[in-house]
C-alpha cells in the first residue's frame, strides 16, 4: 500500500509485502478453507480486520498447509 493511511483491504501482493512469508506459502494459505477471503473474480480481497482475527486466533498454532498442498501436487 503507497500511502500511509490503514488499509481497510488487502490483496495477495499486499500479504507478500507484509508478513515474512513466501509467495508460494501465501497462495496455500489463501486458498484455505478458514482463511479470511473474498474471491471476486479471480482476484482475492482479504479485509484487514478479519486477517486480524485470523491472527489473533491462530496465535501458538501451527498452521497445517497440508491439505492445501495436495491440491498443488494434482
Amino acid at each position: 500500500m503507497a500511502d500511509n493511511t490503514e488499509a481497510q483491504f488487502y490483496t495477495i501482493s499486499d500479504l507478500i509485502d507484509l508478513l515474512p512469508l513466501g509467495r508460494n506459502t501465501i497462495y496455500r494459505l489463501v486458498n484455505k478453507d478458514d482463511f479470511p477471503k473474498v474471491r471476486i473474480g479471480k482476484k482475492f480481497i482479504i479485509p484487514a480486520h478479519k486477517l486480524n482475527e485470523w491472527l489473533e486466533i491462530n496465535i501458538g498454532s501451527e498452521i497445517s498447509l497440508n491439505e492445501v498442498e495436495k491440491f498443488y501436487e494434482k
